[in-house]
This record gives structure tokens, sequence and C-alpha cells, in this order.
């Protein structure tokens, strides 16, 4: 029987000798990992090793198994933000979460958002036509109306002014984090540095404005149709017990942030790619027109479009808005032949993954139509997977798919896009995959039959 070994991977501690590159082109520098070393490498960071997985059979060893594979050392700069949200808190505690809050995320719950989604989409519509056919930033378009959505579905409130605020911290934090990633030296957060401070002071904003609503959640006793209430009434099934606002709270930045931030950029890498493909962009539309009831989406017709499912999972196949996912090995193991030494910090690439010729033949092409049923059956099943997988698969993953289903139809049914000559997007890979700067995009009315 041969031995294991341990992966092989680039010489050296590349926090020096790619540090740069580290900070400024983490994709580009991971993208000529997988061509020197495919399926798996291991690497020096400072004084910890990491394994980069790129071949599903090996994602799922480690996303199927919570216990042998924790969130590990870089889960801590999360909780900086998240706290002990769904998405950094592990073992009992997590479950007891999960058990908690998933009721929330029924489909008949879904079913109750569908005319706020379209409600904030229509008032983003009413705006563009109110500003004539033009170039618009699509990123801070749909982080508009995203952050609509969820201060509606959420906390049922329109103060979009007062959660821009939360979106620009979220924001200044996730760039501080990522930079703390690459950073041989992490100091404590009260050693006054510039980026301590403003760290320190953005998320004292979130914390404010999130603990002041909770608040006056139950000064007034108000139950509304929210999120929010939901996550107020829920009990333990076996001790009664709800959330205290400390829990609350990290929940609700979590979802905060995954339910806006990361539809946000996804949207407008879609929106992007309809403007490269229009003639996807016009199947999603008429899809739209021929799906709504009494001209208006419901629930049951959304379940209907098809293809605008297929349009929006094509998008989050090239621009994956989680584009890295992290564990720790709690203990030596092997994966498919290789030694993993305890500690090592296994990181899985999504949008590595999702770009592999061998699963995706033309991977850089956008093409709808790879999600036909017939196309995706002998697929593996980690050749595809932008919610996560396992025990942790992304508890709002329905939601999302729903309000980014909703956005898309409803746009592409009144607008048509157009990207301005020669332009390229720049992508940012912090703790989410966003557009870097401005996403310039023409938008124009259609014109009516």
């Amino acid at each position: 029987m041969t031995e294991a070994k341990l992966p092989t991977g680039p010489k050296g501690n590349i926090l020096f000798t790619a540090r740069k590159e580290l900070q400024t082109n983490i994709l580009g520098l991971i993208e000529r990992q997988v061509l020197e070393f495919p399926d798996i490498s291991r690497l020096r960071i400072g004084p910890y090793y990491f394994v980069n997985l790129y071949e599903p059979a090996m994602i799922e060893q480690v996303l199927g198994d919570s216990e042998l594979y924790s969130k590990g050392r870089e889960n801590a700069n999360l909780k900086y933000l998240l706290g002990m949200g769904l998405l950094t808190n592990e073992g009992e505690f997590w479950m007891k979460q999960r058990r908690l809050i998933q009721p929330v995320f029924h489909k008949r719950r879904l079913a109750g958002f569908v005319q706020q989604i379209v409600a904030c989409t229509e008032r983003l519509m009413a705006d563009w036509e109110s500003r004539g056919d033009g170039e618009v930033d699509i990123h801070a378009e749909m982080t508009q109306v995203t952050l609509g959505i969820v201060s509606q579905t959420l906390l049922s409130t329109d103060a979009s002014g007062d959660f821009m605020k939360i979106s620009d911290a979220l924001v200044i934090l996730m760039k501080g984090l990522s930079q703390e990633t690459v950073t041989l030296i992490k100091l404590p957060k009260w050693i006054p540095t510039p980026s301590n401070l403003a760290m320190n002071k953005n998320r004292a904003i979130l914390d404010k404005m999130i603990y002041d609503i909770i608040a006056e959640r139950r000064r007034t006793g108000v139950k509304n149709d929210d999120l929010l209430s939901m996550l107020m009434e829920v009990e333990d099934a076996d001790t009664a017990e709800r959330m205290t606002d400390t829990q609350l709270r990290d929940e609700v930045i979590t979802i905060f942030l995954a339910g806006h931030e990361t539809t946000a950029n996804a949207m407008s890498f879609a929106i992007y790619l309809m403007a490269k493909h229009p003639e996807v962009a016009r199947r999603v539309g008429a899809e739209a027109r021929e799906a709504m009831t009494g001209g208006e989406l419901t629930y049951e017709s959304v379940m209907k479009l098809d293809y605008t499912t297929r349009a929006v999972k094509e998008a989050m196949r090239l621009y994956p808005p989680a584009w890295v996912i992290g564990r720790q090995a709690t203990r030596d193991t092997v994966i498919e032949g290789y030694k993993i030494m305890k500690g090592d910090t296994m990181m899985i690439f999504p949008y590595l993954t999702h770009r592999l010729e061998k699963y995706w033949p033309d991977p850089l092409r956008y093409d709808p139509d790879r999600f036909l049923p017939e196309n995706m059956k002998d697929k593996p099943r980690y050749a595809y997977f932008p919610f996560g997988g396992g025990a942790r698969l992304c508890i709002g993953n329905n939601f999302a798919m729903m309000e980014m289903q909703i956005i898309l139809a409803l746009l592409c049914s009144r607008f048509e896009f157009s990207v301005p000559d020669g332009y390229t997007p720049q992508i940012e890979a912090l703790v989410t995959l966003r557009p870097k700067g401005t996403l310039p995009i023409r938008v124009r009315k259609m014109k009516s039959e």
C-alpha cells in the first residue's frame, strides 16, 4: 500500500515571494496555481499551511464532514464582523441556531416576500424611466434595490438612506478583513492603527443601527411579517428559549450581508452578462412577460421561470459571490491519497472549480443552457456549488435565487442593456466577489410594440 504524501506546491513562503499579488491579484495567483498544480496544492503563507482544492470529489469530502474540517482560524476574522451568526458559529450552538432559523426560510414564508421584491424592483424601473435612456453604474443600482429588498423583508422599513450607511460600513469592514488575511502580524483591534480605527468605527455604526431597531421592536411589541419578527418569535423546540439581543444582532448582520451584498454582486455581473448577450436578455424578458399573471409576477409564476433560473445559475458559475470557502483540518487525515496535516487550512475555490474545462467546456463562454437537466445529469455534485454545500449549505439559498429571478426577469422584460465600447469589468475578491469600482452599463427602455 502506497503511503500518502503531502501535496506539492510552490516553494518558499508566498507571503514574501508573492505578497503583492496576494494583496492585489489573488484571483490571478490562484489561477496560476491550478495550472501548475492541478487538483490540489499545498503552500505556506506566513506561519500557516494552506491546501488548495479544485476537484469536486475532494471538495465533497471536506464540505461533507464538518467535524473533521471545522471553520478554522480564518473564521475568527469574520466573527469580528458577524459575531456568532450562522455563518461563523459551529458545533451544538450552530445546530441550535440553524434549527431555530430554518423555518424562517420555508417556501411558504418565501411566497409572502414576492410582492415586496417586485415592488422594490418596480421602484428602480420607475426611476430609470424618469431619468431616460443612458448609462448607469449597475453595481450602485443593484446595491440600492437589494438594500430596499433586505430592509423590507428583514426589518419592514424603507429607511434605504440609513441602510446605505450599513452597506458602506460593510464594504470598509470587508476590505479591512481581507487585508488582515494576508498580513503577517495581526494587531489586536484595540490598538489604534488607522485600519483598526476605521473598522471599529464602522462596526459601531452597524451595531447601533441594528440594536436600536431590535430595542424599538421590543418596546412597541409590533409584530411585522418580516424576518426579524420571525427570528424574535422562534423558540427552541426543547427549551422554549428565544434569541437574545446579541444573537439577533449577529443573525441580522449575517442575513443582511448574505441577502444584500452577495445578491447585489451577483445581479451586477448578471446584468453585465445580459448586456454582453442580448439574445439571452430577450429570452429572459419574453419568459417573464409570458409568466406574468394579470401583468404581475406571483410566486407561482416565478417558479415557472426556467430559462431565467438557468441564466442566473450561469452568471453565478462565472462570478460566484462566495468565491472561496475555508475549512481547517482538526486532525491528520488523507484525501484522495494526499496527506493532510492537522491545522492545515483547506481552501476551496468555487470561482476556479466553476471554470475547470474538464467539467465546463469552453468555460469562459456564457451559456444558460449548460444548466438544462440533460446537460447537468453527469456533472459531479461539486462541479457547481455557489451556495456552499454539506450541512452548512447556505440557509437562504432559495430566497436568494427567488430574489435574483424576479429582479432579472422584471428588468429584462422592460429594458435593454449594452456595454460601453471597450469596457471590461475589474473584479475585486474581498470577503465576497464584487466589481471593483463602478460597473457602467447603458440602459434603454424597450419600445412598445
